[in-house]
């Protein structure tokens, strides 16, 4: 009898320390998934798809009705542009998702953007419309509508066979000044908030006229002009400085249409943006080898007398990579830029003394034509991802970025209007580059996704 309760004292004891040991195991187990998942979200984070496959795959095998690690390779294989084994991951993890109403939109959502990344609207709006039908947060209904189309009310201004491009608000928000070659060659010409033309500003047949802005100076413009090389025009997106540039700038009255020359086509100048006091021209130029920053000041210099000798420009930037498309901030004493490091074009800031250079925004995505608002808030520009050129918003701390374009073709060169309520912008939606008004006040509605959707 003693020696049968010493045998269960001891499988007792035995038992209890292989729990204990098959307890630690299931722990370290599931620290380890855990681990696997989270360095795997950082690689998709870091834009570094690669080195989270083999994780998630190896994860896959030992726990296939895992839905997180399902959506993770899902959203891996789409930043590889693995598009349809992203397809089927997706389709698994919304499947075991089912009782978890949020993560199973979130993966519906990532398989409507794989399915538009390579042309199927079919399915993904039969995706979309499940998941509009699941819900009512307003969050998730915006993002919807930015994945079926622009998600505020658009209005085209240009029509035409011609391309339309390099639009503007006057200083007043009355009026755009834009870039047309309904001519022989691209010419400046202001219009109205509706579209109607007000008036053709330059006469020049053997250049091309572009980027407009306005100065301090009432009634004056100043802009981009380069030779006519052919009858089609080129919208750069982002220029390099390994590329000839023959681009001067030049400034024309409005109404009395005199023009003098700024700097001559040999400087390779381009993109000029006025600052908020419009005394100040930043612009990009590659007179130095490569594509830097530069800026001109206009405060004491009597425009209707001007000269090339009453400016020396001022070089901001000095590095061996390409830096373009800069804009001011409200302050007028900071910029936002574009510059291609990495291989990657991506937003920059930098003060107007050249100090202080930070990167703005690091993602594995391209990004050009920054603009800011003219609050200082909000940062528009064109991003390339998904297969397309859209128009994105961040707030100015990095954070919150959303898409606000997605229709067929390319939308670019965005511009605030002086009250920051809408913007301007160019798209090629039509087949050919017109402009567009997008109004921030007219968000689009629950009932236009719906007819969107159908």
């Amino acid at each position: 009898m003693f020696m049968e309760t010493q045998r269960n004292i001891r499988r007792n004891c035995i038992s209890r320390i292989l729990c204990k040991i098959l307890l630690v195991v299931l722990v370290l187990g599931c620290q380890d998934n855990r681990t696997v998942l989270e360095e795997s979200e950082k690689h998709l984070d870091a834009g570094t798809p690669q080195a989270a496959i083999a994780g998630l795959e190896a994860f896959i095998e030992t726990a296939p009705e895992d839905p997180k690690a399902r959506f993770l390779l899902g959203k891996v294989y789409n930043q590889l542009g693995r598009h349809n084994d992203a397809v089927e991951q997706l389709r698994k993890a919304s499947q075991l998702y089912a009782a978890q109403p949020e993560a199973r939109i979130a993966a519906r959502l990532e398989l409507a953007r794989t399915y538009l990344r390579f042309g199927d609207r079919t399915s993904a709006f039969r995706v979309l419309r499940l998941v509009q039908r699941s819900t009512s947060d307003p969050e998730v209904l915006r993002e919807i509508v930015g994945l079926v189309g622009d998600s505020y009310r658009t209005k085209r201004l240009t029509y035409g066979d011609s391309d339309n491009y390099s639009p503007t608000f006057s200083p007043d928000g009355t009026q755009i000044a834009f870039s047309s070659f309904r001519t022989d060659n691209g010419e400046l010409y202001l219009m109205d908030l509706n579209g109607r033309i007000r008036r053709r500003v330059t006469f020049t047949t053997d250049f091309n006229d572009s980027s407009p802005a306005f100065l301090k100076t009432p009634n004056y413009l100043f802009y981009s002009s380069e030779p006519k090389s052919s009858r089609e025009v080129k919208v750069v997106i982002q220029s390099s400085g390994s590329t000839p540039i023959y681009a001067g700038f030049n400034l024309t009255h409005i109404h009395s249409k005199t023009t003098q020359a700024v700097l001559p086509v040999s400087f390779g100048a381009r993109v000029p943006r006025t600052s908020p006091a419009r005394n100040q021209v930043v612009y990009e130029s590659n007179a130095d080898g490569n594509l830097e920053l530069y800026l001109l000041d206009l405060e004491e210099v009597n425009l209707a007398q001007f000269t090339p000798e009453n400016v020396e420009p001022k070089r901001i930037t000095f590095n061996e990579t390409d830096d373009g498309s800069p804009t001011f901030f409200p302050d007028g004493k900071r910029l936002v830029f574009v510059s291609s490091r990495n291989e990657v074009n991506q937003l920059y800031t930098i003060d107007i003394d050249g100090k202080n250079e930070a990167h703005f925004n690091p993602n594995p995505y391209d990004c050009y034509n920054p603009t800011v608002s003219p609050d200082g808030k909000t940062i528009a520009y064109v991003s390339a991802r998904d297969g397309d050129w859209e128009i994105y918003l961040i707030d100015a701390d990095g954070k919150n970025e959303r898409r606000i374009t997605n229709d067929i073709g390319r939308s670019i060169q965005p511009a605030f209007s002086p009250d920051g309520r809408s913007i301007v912008f160019v798209s090629d939606r039509s087949d050919t580059f017109h402009i567009y008004l997008m109004s921030f006040d007219e968000p689009v509605t629950s009932e236009d996704l719906v007819q969107r959707l159908q």
